[in-house]
């Protein structure tokens, strides 16, 4: 499911430009306060919503715009009285409006008003129409996609560049890896869900544009990550292409990551 939600705040808020721990936490805090019926579904496959564990979600930038940028203090000041977001979550569309509501009496901890701690309030939300996904599309990256390097006796930045010429093999043994994660690390031969003999295919549309996101304490441990953002075309089995879609593509997705878009002509 796709929800973008608009939030209301108060104009001349003050945010910092790497935000993306508070809105992960927030999805987080929304998840923890899912109702039985929800609580149960994920327990079922594998997760627990009240300890983290389930992490298929990943999430857009803000649009903020209008807004005033400090570059010394890493700031954004808001010139509006509304943001909006879109978080995306690997789960059954029957639980959207479960999903909403939560969301709805959930209030986001962003920033600071006057001094004191600010507040985003949901205001509107709009459900995405499911996505025509095939085995082939071409997506363009609304938040950095993260790839660390798998191959054996590679040396220097974990960090790989999306025109490296062995860059899908890191690709798309991330996506197989969560998808199976995702699956309690079942055989997705088995389940229908993968054949082995697809073949697979990465190509890099563009130039790529590197970000370096600066993280708050997180259960990953982790201060900083490094993404990129750019236009590709994949193909893949429909169902990890479809979890990708949902879960984000690359490494830490519920971290602000791997957000796409079908890209259009």
């Amino acid at each position: 499911m796709r929800i973008q939600f608009s939030l209301s705040c108060q104009k001349g808020t003050v945010i910092p430009i790497n935000y993306q721990s508070e809105i992960s936490n927030w999805v987080f805090t929304v998840l923890s306060k899912a109702g039985p019926e929800l609580a149960q579904h994920v327990q079922q496959l594998g997760f627990d919503l009240g300890t983290r564990t389930f992490r298929l979600f990943t999430f857009s930038p803000l649009a903020i715009f209008p807004y005033e940028m400090d570059q010394s203090r890493q700031e954004f000041k808001l010139l509006g009285h509304q943001v909006r977001v879109t978080v995306s979550i690997y789960l059954d569309s029957s639980f959207e409006y479960q999903i909403i509501q939560l969301f709805r009496h959930t209030p986001l901890n962003l920033g600071t008003f006057e001094g004191n701690p600010a507040v985003f309030s949901v205001k509107h939300w709009q459900v995405q129409q499911r996505a025509p996904l095939k085995e082939t599309m071409q997506f363009k990256a609304l938040s950095p996609i993260s790839i660390t390097n798998v191959e054996e006796g590679k040396h220097g930045s974990p960090f790989v560049l999306p025109d490296n010429e062995s860059y899908d093999i890191s690709f798309f043994h991330h996506a197989v890896r969560r998808f199976k994660a995702a699956k309690q690390y079942k055989s997705l031969a088995a389940l229908g869900l993968l054949d082995p003999s697809f073949p697979m295919q990465y190509r890099l549309l563009g130039q790529a544009k590197s970000r370096l996101i600066h993280l708050k304490s997180n259960l990953d441990g982790l201060t900083q990550l490094r993404g990129f953002t750019y236009d590709f075309e994949v193909s893949m089995p429909l169902p990890l292409m479809e979890f990708c879609y949902h879960a984000g593509f690359g490494e830490y997705p519920h971290l602000g990551f791997g957000c796409v878009d079908i890209k259009t002509p």
